[in-house]
């Protein structure tokens, strides 16, 4: 740090910079004073100056008089970061004075014989590592004008990293010449800035218009990190009753986040700009030995990183110091379908609080850079910038496909050459009004697409205050999650893209990346209509309709399923295996489940003095039967979440959810064979005294359906389909499909197929199914020989194919299928003789 740089003694490189000072500064004056108007009358007095100032200079060093380095060197010396009590030292006033009286002699004979100082002087230019030009007599570059040459030098997006890095130089070293600045202390620099808190400098408090805020320093940030660590660090030592893991754990979630390493490799490449803007390329090359450079190499800073992060252990092996390096997470369906099913696209009751829902009366959907980046994110993978930056005259029409260019102009700020590029708009956008709606900007004359969204003073970019308004959004809806942030976004889309199949070469098209070879990127059509397609393909299921309270279309609902969501907290032993565990309620904080492992020594403390101990297979059964009915959130430690994992092992498997292929001909007994299988799980679990309480269309029922080969007796019970309730003669019916597993052929149309993982949990069948709309009963709902359980119910994704299949189906008379009741009667036929009519007309 600053304090340890300047309480050092001088070293090397300061005392040669110091030393190399002194000369440039004589030489070039008595350059200047030979091309001054300057009368030859002077000369004597100004030789008898010289010749009195030798004489001291010897006199002070016989005397061994080292103050009087100070009278000659102490102005240059404190430039280059040497302090005045270094500068009267033996080891350095020595070099000083015996150098002065060499510029004296040098001075003596210019003056007497009027020689060139660049030419008499050659050997001790030469010993300073000065160049006999002119040129290498100007005044020394100090930081502050390395960075702005550094600055002119660089491009754009990498000017605002060179200037944060240059703020950071001045802080530590001060605006001193760069030359004086040696390896050693640039180590110690480096070693400074990866201390730094993860956040620094984002406390400023001038994040309003009309706010003066305050100048925060680096130095005072990391000192008060460095406190706050020690009191953390020394109460969670405290804590007995925890295992080593846990308390790592506990450290890594509440130490002071710092520098990452991959980032402190970014600042010292732009140290190593503006080093090289002062120094030029002979004093930070890549061909250097390591004895002779001022910067490290990527190399030497990775071998002393391993000493840090050494430095940084307690003695059992403890953090002292975090990292988090954030690590992206694709967004789950649930909060894709929370945030597109939130009051930014349904309607809120004000436009500012975007996060209140709408009432009655007040109700509005502003369509801005909140409503539509995070849509174009999720179905066009753009980054935040790209889009934010997008002009109206972007978006066109190329080869009949609606289009964004993204890096049309030149000026614009990108990542990558690759980023410039041109995707077509999905579907889905077009069926929100995405182009109505460029339309609307164009005709009232707007030059930006999301005009609201400014450029900050500071970078230039729009992203970071985009995605501080949308975090604090998220903050509100209660969907602010660390992983899955704004940029996730892209992570998204490109996991659905490779799940489907789509190549990686296309993906990275998609994506701005650098893909495919020089005829991929140079010599090929964008393909936009296969883009397109690629592009529809990814279904997030929110549906599209018509509001008569808008006059553009809006999100209606979406089709996923919303399963609860459950928090696991867990206490692992020293070993790092998991001892204990809570499964919490995200909404409620309701504990759903907990227990410890038994065997293994669990936290005697809050929350878990409480747990049951139970076996390790238990839990694991447990946690998978909840799995099915909740969206389980992982701890955010790895080091837990491996815990978990590994117990997870434990649970026995399921039935296979994928069928075994079937090759060659499908042999003629096979329809037989699915006639007579039966969910294992489905027969093992029947009770006729189970609760089937209200059911409806879209639930599945374990109903004994009567089998279409002949010679078969008893019904199979199998898992059917309620496809519709009637009501006939004041008795209440169900209308059920037969249900059987998914073979490897397709299903047909009208056979509505069930083989999602969150379907088959949703079902609650265990094996991929398959319902025959064509081969239906009728099924009276206090038929309790015939209907035997109820399973769950089909998701609202499967219910919008029942639909389809119904339609496949056609219409379709469900068989009527009866208790059996008592003997039916003999049919008796009476004959009744009709009575005779008589005529009115009589006899």
């Amino acid at each position: 740090m600053l304090e340890q740089i300047q309480n050092a003694s001088a070293n090397d490189v300061q005392v040669k910079a110091m030393l190399r000072e002194l000369v440039r500064r004589a030489i070039a004056g008595l350059v200047a004073r030979q091309e001054s108007e300057m009368p030859i009358a002077n000369s004597d007095t100004y030789l008898d100056g010289i010749a009195a100032e030798t004489r001291q200079i010897v006199a002070a060093q016989r005397n061994r008089d080292w103050a009087m380095a100070e009278h000659f060197a102490a102005g240059v010396a404190a430039e280059n970061g040497i302090e005045a009590s270094a500068l009267v030292t033996p080891q350095i006033a020595r070099q000083v004075l015996a150098l002065m009286r060499q510029l004296h002699d040098l001075s003596t004979e210019v003056e007497r014989d009027f020689s060139d100082p660049l030419h008499v002087g050659r050997h001790l230019i030469l010993r300073h590592d000065l160049a006999a030009t002119p040129e290498a007599f100007n005044p020394p570059m100090r930081v502050s004008d390395a960075v702005e040459k550094a600055c002119d030098e660089a491009p754009r997006d990498t000017e605002s990293k060179i200037r944060v890095m240059g703020k950071l130089a001045i802080a530590f070293f001060g605006d001193i010449p760069v030359a004086s600045i040696s390896l050693e202390q640039s180590f110690t620099f480096l070693h400074a800035v990866w201390m730094l808190p993860k956040g620094w400098g984002k406390g400023h408090g001038r994040n309003g218009p009309d706010q003066v805020g305050r100048d925060l320093c680096p130095l005072e940030e990391t000192r008060q990190a460095d406190e706050k660590d020690a009191h953390v660090l020394a109460e969670i030592m405290s804590l007995e009753h925890l295992s080593v893991p846990d308390k790592r754990r506990r450290l890594v979630l509440e130490l002071t986040p710092r520098l990452t390493d991959g980032y402190l490799f970014v600042h010292r490449d732009m140290l190593n700009r503006i080093f090289r803007a002062a120094l030029g390329r002979s004093r930070v090359g890549r061909d250097l030995d390591d004895g002779h450079r001022v910067i490290p190499s990527h190399a030497q800073l990775k071998r002393r990183l391993y000493k840090w992060h050494k430095d940084q252990k307690t003695a059992c092996g403890l953090p002292k110091r975090v990292s988090r390096p954030k690590r992206r997470l694709s967004w789950s369906l649930e909060h894709v379908a929370q945030l597109l099913g939130s009051p930014i696209y349904l309607g809120s009751k004000s436009k500012k609080q975007r996060w209140r829902k709408a009432t009655a009366s007040d109700r509005h959907i502003v369509r801005d850079a909140i409503y539509w980046v995070p849509l174009i994110m999720l179905t066009m993978g753009v980054r935040p910038e790209e889009i934010l930056q997008a002009a109206v005259r972007d978006v066109v029409r190329r080869d009949g496909v609606l289009c964004i260019f993204f890096g049309e102009e030149e000026d614009i700020i990108l990542k990558t050459e690759q980023s410039r590029r041109i995707l077509p708009v999905p579907k889905i956008l077009l069926n929100l009004g995405f182009r109505e709606w460029v339309v609307s900007k164009l005709q009232a004359g707007d030059t930006w697409l999301f005009p609201e969204i400014q450029p900050d003073k500071n970078h230039g970019r729009r992203s970071q205050i985009f995605g501080d308004r949308f975090r604090t959004l998220l903050k509100h809806l209660k969907l602010l999650c660390n992983r899955e942030d704004l940029y996730a976004m892209r992570r998204t889309l490109s996991s659905k893209l490779m799940h489907a199949g789509t190549d990686t070469g296309t993906r990275q098209k998609i994506l701005g990346h650098l893909e495919g070879t020089t005829v991929d990127r140079y010599y090929s059509d964008h393909g936009l209509l296969e883009l397109r397609k690629i592009l529809d393909s990814v279904d997030y299921g929110f549906v599209v309709g018509r509001d008569r309270r808008h006059a553009f279309p809006v999100i209606t609902g979406t089709s996923t399923l919303l399963l609860p969501s459950l928090d696991v907290d867990v206490a692992l032993t020293d070993a790092g295996d998991l001892a204990a565990l809570q499964l919490r309620d995200s909404e409620t904080d309701e504990v759903l489940f907990e227990a410890a492992v038994a065997g293994r020594k669990a936290p005697s403390g809050y929350p878990w003095n409480d747990c049951a101990p139970l076996q390790a297979a238990e839990i694991a059964k447990k946690i998978v039967t909840l799995a099915r009915d909740h969206a389980i959130t992982f701890p955010a430690s790895e080091e837990a979440t491996s815990a978990l994992e590994h117990l997870l092992i434990l649970a026995e498997e399921p039935p296979s959810q994928f069928p075994e292929a079937v090759s060659g001909p499908v042999a003629p007994t096979e329809h037989a064979a699915v006639e007579a299988a039966t969910d294992i799980n489905v027969a093992a679990d029947m009770s006729p005294d189970a609760d089937r309480g209200t059911l409806a269309a879209g639930d599945i029922v374990v109903c004994a359906f009567p089998s279409s080969r002949p010679g078969t007796v008893a019904p199979a019970p199998r898992p059917c389909l309620v496809v519709n309730v009637r009501t006939l003669a004041g008795r209440t019916h169900l209308d059920l499909a037969w249900g059987g597993p998914l073979t490897a052929a397709s299903p047909a149309p009208y056979e509505l197929a069930v083989s999602q993982p969150a379907e088959l949990a949703t079902a609650r069948v265990d094996i991929p199914t398959r319902f025959n709309l064509r081969r239906r009963v009728l099924v009276s709902e206090d038929c309790h020989a015939v209907l035997q359980k109820r399973l769950g119910r089909i998701p609202p994704a499967a219910a919008l194919r029942l639909r389809d299949c119904l339609t496949f189906a056609g219409d379709v008379s469900p068989v009527p299928l009866e208790e059996a009741r008592s003997p039916a009667r003999p049919l008796t036929i009476e004959r009744r003789r009709s009575k005779s009519v008589r005529s009115q007309y009589g006899r």
